[in-house]
């Protein structure tokens, strides 16, 4: 992780940002003072404030994806300080990982996320999984006994939803959920993204762990939801690639590319179609189990049943009395659930670490890298699993992953991740450009930001391509093309006049466009307008 991001930690959003709810730190308060908490924003004044923001303004945005922004990042419900954008920075590709907490600890100690080290009523509302794993306490299960029935998993990104929630009935996990959201497809009551707002809420937000709406938190209106949905669906990417035709000018990756393919050698876009999240027959989002519950390395914190240990056993079993599920192999239930997790998109898995709902590390507590996830499906816990019996009766033959195929697949997935870096911060410098060219300088904070945020992703991009584990490196000539640019990125930011920040920015967009040359054919992203707002 590249300076630029560490240097963003200390912003709520962004200390210009156009919103101005949901920054202010938590507060020990009584539930019976919820009145003197800052009130919300109403739905009706974050539409107002849209139709004034020069990205709605210049079409580059809709009015309800930016209000919908506005929800996301700014709204605490009235709670207890936290906002989604607490556990979904923008300034982090939208997930959590442990470098980030740690950074963020060490800069902002009573930022909300760390409410539960200030407020006696939540001093359950996480365990030690948080800083340690990065890992949040979730009650997938129902709220019966909030304290003991829970587990602990790692917080999924929420990029390019639109492409990876349809549900595959193919699975017998369908009625719920509507939708896969979450690692078991379980992280909504009603099983849809449009209604994991509302349990957010009640799951993240709350001042006691009575989690008691009017006194706790508010719940989001329809409406809130409405538009939240909206900017969620328009973050990341909106398509598939086409790997068939895609080629990578790395031969490695290109050979990473084939064997990704090839089902004699990885048999990877089965499960991740196109390197998305969809089942290849189907092109819908089909859970599986694949042993990563019963992997070794460090256990996250679980919660308990009756005196014994409450293991996470995936989709299903929410509301019911007993355990119903052996997740562990040791002989009885002890897990709620069928043990089968949905699968995430993989274009943006090399920057969104660690991995699996588990946040597995293969490499006990070394930094998790997408070598050590790639690595995983050679282990004997995905080979003895539900998953690969299934390949295996696909294809005749046990996957046999070699480890010069799995540094091939890992150089592959770094490519792929680093053309969709490139193409937000491109994303991100024409936005800010066209602002420029039609505000000058009115509202010069939201420039600044796409700037920054422009770079966020060239760090990211450069971090990909620059692993020590990329040998011989990968895409060296790019990665020069990025240094350039996060140096014009640099000096537009610190610009004295309009005129020297537009030359600025375009001058990196020419340098970002160099970068992305050298990658390779037909990676064709369809950017949604959700990258533009934080």
């Amino acid at each position: 992780m590249r300076s630029s991001k560490m240097g963003l930690l200390l912003a709520c959003g962004v200390g210009v940002a156009l919103f101005a709810a949901g920054c202010s730190d938590a507060e020990e308060e009584s539930p019976e003072r919820l009145d003197e908490v800052a009130q919300s924003l109403t739905l009706a004044d974050r539409l107002a404030q849209c139709a004034q923001d020069p990205r709605v303004v210049a079409g580059l945005v809709s009015q309800d994806v930016c209000a919908g922004a506005g929800v996301f990042f700014h709204e605490t419900f009235d709670g207890n300080g936290r906002t989604c954008g607490t556990c979904h920075p923008v300034d982090n590709n939208t997930t959590l990982d442990v470098e980030f907490i740690t950074a963020l600890d060490q800069t902002n100690p009573d930022d909300p996320l760390f409410v539960f080290r200030n407020v006696p009523e939540l001093a359950a509302l996480e365990t030690s999984d948080l800083l340690d794993d990065a890992a949040i306490l979730e009650n997938v299960d129902g709220f019966s006994d909030p304290t003991h029935r829970f587990v602990s998993r790692g917080v999924n990104h929420v990029l390019s939803l639109s492409t990876s929630i349809r549900a595959d009935a193919g699975d017998g996990t369908t009625n719920p959920p509507a939708e896969r959201t979450g690692w078991g497809g379980d992280g909504s009551s009603d099983g849809t993204l449009r209604g994991f707002l509302r349990d957010a809420v009640v799951q993240h937000f709350p001042k006691r762990l009575d989690r008691e709406p009017g006194v706790d938190f508010r719940l989001p209106t329809p409406e809130e939801e409405d538009v939240a949905l909206a900017f969620q669906l328009s973050l990341g990417r909106l398509n598939e690639l086409d790997l068939a035709s895609v080629r990578l000018f790395d031969a490695g990756a290109e050979d990473g590319r084939l064997a990704f393919m090839d089902p004699d050698r990885g048999r990877c876009n089965v499960c991740h179609h196109n390197a998305g999240a969809n089942f290849q027959d189907t092109g819908n989002n089909r859970n599986f189990d694949t042993g990563t519950r019963a992997s070794g390395g460090s256990p996250l914190n679980g919660g308990s049943f009756e005196g014994g240990f409450l293991a996470d056993g995936g989709f299903g079993g929410r509301d019911l009395e007993e355990p119903d599920f052996d997740a562990t192999g040791i002989g009885f239930a002890n897990s709620f659930g069928n043990g089968t997790f949905n699968p995430p998109p993989l274009i943006e898995a090399a920057d969104t670490p660690p991995f699996f709902h588990n946040n597995l590390q293969v490499n006990d507590k070394a930094a998790p890298g997408i070598n050590d996830a790639v690595t995983f499906y050679a282990s004997a816990p995905f080979n003895f699993s539900p998953a690969a019996q299934e390949l295996e009766q696909r294809f005749g033959t046990p996957l046999d992953l070699v480890p010069l195929d799995s540094s091939a697949i890992s150089r592959f997935l770094r490519a792929l991740n680093a053309a969709f870096n490139i193409d937000i911060a491109r994303q991100r410098l024409d936005a800010a450009r066209t602002l420029v060219d039609q505000f000058a300088d009115t509202r010069a904070d939201v420039q600044q930001r796409l700037m920054e945020l422009a770079r966020v992703e060239i760090d990211d991009a450069i971090d990909v391509m620059g692993d020590p584990s990329n040998t011989p490196p990968l895409y060296p000539a790019a990665q020069d093309q990025l240094d350039l640019a996060r140096a014009e990125i640099a000096q537009g930011l610190a610009a004295g006049s309009v005129s020297e920040r537009r030359n600025r920015i375009v001058n990196a967009l020419a340098r970002v466009a160099t970068a992305r040359a050298e990658l390779g054919q037909n990676i064709t992203f369809v950017l949604g307008q959700g990258n533009l707002m934080y």
